[in-house]
């Protein structure tokens, strides 16, 4: 049995302007489904309920591993992520991960118990976030990590590293995040691709880089560009106090010292995206208000 598309009309979730997203228009017509995969039918139902009454997506109900495979071939072109129990009847080690990916959806996984091991096993699966099953209010930072997905898949981000195999890390970890990515080996490297590339509106960076390092890249970035127009984070494996505030202090919006939690880069990542979008919109905002 499955349930949901039931042809109900949505509002467009806002997409700020000039930070490397589609306009209003084109998000229209993004898929907009959230699968959600639960054996409860209770579960299901909280869950549903509280996707549509906070925010703009429509969902479908699967409460079985071969439901959910019939819905993603059916209905693939308007799912953009799932939410799944991670122990379904036929499925009871996960199964249902593999499956969404198979099909190139990212996964947001509901768990009643959490371990290491399950920690563990989320991030070797490329699972995009997690979160207990609770109470209805429980479900509002589900729903926010929803949105957050949504809107990624309209950010351009650049990743700046020397490194082959960081930068390929550092990629694979935005796009489980449903970022565009784009690399540069070093800060000349990163110069050329912004000019290519005005849209961009994220830059993760390394410090420690031949012909320009990251300081240098940062300071390049802020001479053009203000901080509520690209977001900048950087990233070393050199980290001290020093290293840190040189990075704030020439216009970085945050630092990371690796090795870090993947939990950690997710969060600090998306969180920075959504406080530029409000210092946008505020921007916008206050350019409309008349003047006198």
């Amino acid at each position: 049995m499955v349930e949901g598309m039931r042809g109900r009309f949505f509002r467009v979730l806002h997409i700020p302007q000039g930070f490397g997203m589609m306009n209003d228009m084109e998000a229209l017509y993004a898929a907009q489904t959230v699968l959600i995969i639960e054996d409860s039918p209770v579960q299901s139902k909280i869950i549903r309920n509280q996707i549509m009454a906070l925010s703009q997506f429509d969902t479908l109900a699967a409460y079985t591993l071969e439901e959910a495979r019939a819905l993603l071939t059916t209905h693939k072109e308007r799912i953009f992520v799932a939410v799944i129990d991670l122990n379904l009847p036929d499925a009871p080690n996960g199964e249902g991960v593999d499956l969404c990916l198979d099909f190139g959806v990212p996964t947001v996984v509901l768990t009643a118990t959490f371990n290491e091991d399950i920690r563990r096993r989320f991030i070797e699966r490329n699972v995009a976030d997690f979160f207990f099953k609770g109470t209805i209010q429980d479900m509002d930072p589900m729903v926010r990590s929803l949105e957050r997905l949504f809107k990624n898949q309209f950010v351009k981000a650049l990743v700046v590293e020397d490194s082959r195999m960081s930068r390929a890390h550092l990629r694979h970890l935005l796009e489980v995040q449903r970022f565009q990515v784009l690399e540069a080996a070093d800060g000349l490297e990163a110069v050329d691709r912004l000019a290519e590339n005005p849209d961009i509106g994220l830059i993760i960076t390394d410090y420690n880089m031949p012909n320009m390092d990251g300081f240098e890249l940062v300071k390049t970035v802020r001479a053009r560009y203000k901080v509520d127009r690209i977001a900048i984070v950087g990233v070393s494996a050199a980290g001290s106090g020093s290293l840190t505030a040189q990075f704030l202090k020439n216009g970085a919006n945050d630092f990371l010292t690796k090795p870090f939690e993947v939990e950690e880069f997710y969060w600090r990542v998306n969180q920075t995206v959504s406080v530029l979008e409000v210092m946008k919109d505020l921007r916008t905002c206050q350019d409309t208000l008349p003047e006198g």
